[in-house]
């Protein structure tokens, strides 16, 4: 790495206020500020350390990566096993299996709170997985609100249950059941930001 040299030359006038326009003492003489790199001057010493220092933070900004991703890796497993229809049967029937599924994505959660921001990138990955998990959640609590059965236009399925919460703002038009079969497959799309 290679120093460089910049010199600049400067002239400062004082003038008070009330003085005329012709001050009788003008600067006559130049100073030049030499302008160093801190890098120059440095023993072979402190940039030793200083590579050591630039290493061991990419091995840390490496870790939390990693760390997301394997979070991220989580709650594809957790988002999976949500669309399953045993897994709605078994959150809505039995107390230990909500719980269970609940403490795994706060587990998640925990995880990624446990992640430091001090780099963007990691801080920006961390904030996408945790917006993940955290519809997710919504998701859950959901499919826990919606009654089991499908009687009296009670939605069953968690796609029926995800196809409520976008049309609680909105009016119901009657749908045959094709167009019905084939927005079934959007719910998730829609709601996790594709379709």
């Amino acid at each position: 790495m290679g120093s460089y040299h910049h010199y600049s030359t400067s002239q400062f006038v004082f003038a008070a206020a009330d003085s005329n326009p012709n001050p009788a003492h003008k600067p006559k003489t130049t100073v030049q500020i030499p302008i160093t790199s801190p890098s120059e001057g440095r023993s072979p010493d402190a940039a030793a350390a200083a590579r050591i220092q630039a290493a061991f933070r990419g091995h840390q900004v490496r870790r939390h990566v990693a760390t997301v991703r394997a979070a991220g890796a989580e709650a594809t497993r957790l988002e999976r096993l949500l669309r399953r229809q045993e897994t709605v049967d078994a959150v809505r029937g039995d107390e230990r299996e909500r719980a269970r599924f609940s403490e795994a994505l706060m587990a998640v959660l925990l995880r990624l709170d446990a992640v430091p921001g001090h780099d963007p990138a990691v801080r920006d990955a961390r904030r996408a997985v945790s917006r993940r998990v955290v519809a997710l959640q919504e998701v859950f609590d959901a499919v826990v609100a919606a009654p089991e059965a499908q009687t009296c236009g009670v939605p069953a399925s968690l796609d029926q249950v995800l196809e409520g919460i976008w049309a609680a703002g909105e009016t119901t038009v009657p749908v045959e059941e094709e167009e019905e079969v084939r927005k079934i497959g959007t719910c998730w799309g829609r709601f996790f930001g594709g379709a």
